[in-house]
């Protein structure tokens, strides 16, 4: 596996031709699936030669990576634009996963990228892979303040697998989008508690007594 040089060491000039490589791959994944991307066809969309390619990046895995990073980085910037306001930390982290389901519902193929790179053997890709998770995690903890920290992160932890299993299912055909929504909204019920309104109407079907418990 090659060894590609630090972006600590680039110059200006290097910088951006990194960066170049790497909108190109997110303009390939925008027409295809990662499966048929060829390494070489990153560095011919953007205009670099293969070597070159290979210089900034030690493989495919590693370079998808950092597209995944910059895709990701959307999340962050949507949250700073539009803030969850006047919302308490149960609806503002609901708010934020329902824009990372709508994200992926966008732009399927990045949600097998995820499941692809997870099972990547490249230490490049792994890093970069934990990187963007601690930085998803940050994102969440942020619309929980007021929330006792270790709870915060158990939550964030909890709803992020949970995220992720859904996404996975459905991204290979075996769940609905509908189906991703349900299981979040089921999930923060399981650990905020049912809100009083859903909870009259799930007893309002029969669907559980006035004590919350479902009824078969």
């Amino acid at each position: 596996m090659a060894e590609p040089v630090s972006p600590n060491v680039l110059t200006e000039g290097q910088l951006a031709r990194r960066q170049r490589i790497i909108d190109a791959g997110l303009v390939l994944l925008e027409r295809n699936e990662y499966e048929r991307i060829q390494i070489k066809d990153v560095a011919v969309e953007a205009g670099v030669a293969l070597g070159t390619l290979y210089h900034y990046f030690s493989s495919k895995e590693h370079l998808f990576a950092e597209v995944l990073v910059k895709w990701a980085a959307t999340l962050r910037s949507s949250l700073v634009r539009r803030p969850p306001q006047g919302l308490t930390p149960r609806e503002k982290l609901t708010v934020a996963l329902h824009r990372s389901v709508r994200a992926f519902q966008h732009q399927p193929q990045l949600a097998r990228l995820i499941a692809s790179l997870e099972i990547s053997s490249d230490p490049f890709a792994t890093e970069i892979l934990e990187r963007l998770d601690q930085t998803t995690t940050s994102v969440y903890m942020e619309l929980l303040e007021g929330v006792e920290p270790n709870r915060a992160r158990t939550i964030v932890r909890t709803m992020d697998a949970v995220l992720d299993s859904q996404l996975r299912s459905w991204s290979a055909g075996r769940l609905s989008i509908t189906g991703v929504y349900d299981y979040l909204s089921d999930s923060i019920d399981l650990i905020f508690g049912v809100e009083p309104e859903k909870r009259d109407a799930l007893v309002h079907q029969g669907r559980e007594d006035p004590d919350g418990q479902r009824i078969p």
